[in-house]
């Protein structure tokens, strides 16, 4: 697959895609629903994020099937919420100025991705959506948060609530990073629901100043290592 600005994750064997978000034009990258859709944003961000997050994905898929014309792909909900192309399911993200897509070419039922750029945070949020060990593991001297260590955690539990399809529906707590992920609340119970399926993260600090997280379901079968770690709410 030639990679026309992709890049390949093959931790998750999956493509990722990054676009800067202003100065976008739609063209005629969009179909005629997709249009409606983005004319009906109110807020000029919003909607300069969403332009810029389908051109990603469309981007993607055009270059896995060797197409030219993006307006053939309506990328839709699928009936979790998670954004897709008839049965091949894609993740969108965007943080500072960017707009992050990721697929996996071989197909995938469990895909979900996430930049965060890591800048200076109010200490409610690390208070609110992190386990005091997730920041500060067992046994460390306790200090000020990173905030590029905390910024690759909140990654990773996005990456996973959006290939729950729950996005942040569910509280950030109900994801526990760590030696190994474990799930509680809503996000266990859809976990669950989806067969309680083996995963892979793959983390990079990329591009410069950000963090982006890839999870996705394993190519072939996994050994225990790979299996997500699980306990009852």
């Amino acid at each position: 697959m030639e990679n026309a600005g992709a890049q390949e994750w093959p931790g998750t064997g999956t493509w990722v895609k990054l676009l800067k978000v202003e100065g976008l034009t739609p063209g005629n990258a969009l179909s005629p629903s997709e249009a409606l859709l983005y004319s009906a944003f109110k807020i000029e961000k919003r909607r300069a994020e969403w332009l810029a997050g389908r051109l990603a994905a469309k981007h993607l898929l055009a270059i896995t099937d060797g197409a030219a014309d993006l307006d053939t792909y309506e990328i839709t909900p699928d009936p979790l919420g998670r954004p897709s192309c008839g049965q091949r399911l894609l993740s969108i993200s965007h943080s500072g100025g960017w707009a992050l897509a990721a697929f996996r070419p071989r197909g995938a039922v469990f895909l979900g991705a996430d930049i965060e750029k890591i800048e200076p945070r109010h200490p409610a949020w690390y208070r609110d959506y992190f386990h005091p060990d997730e920041l500060c593991p067992k046994g460390a001297a306790q200090a000020e948060p990173d905030p590029g260590l905390a910024t690759r955690a909140w990654t990773i539990k996005e990456a996973l609530l959006k290939a729950l399809g729950l996005g942040l529906m569910a509280d950030p707590l109900a994801v526990k990073t760590g030696a190994g992920t474990i799930f509680t609340g809503a996000a266990l119970k859809r976990y669950r629901e989806m067969g309680s399926p083996p995963f892979l993260l793959e983390t990079r600090a990329w591009p410069d100043g950000f963090w982006t997280t890839v999870a996705a379901e394993p190519l072939c079968r996994p050994g225990p290592q790979n299996t997500a770690l699980r306990i009852t709410p």
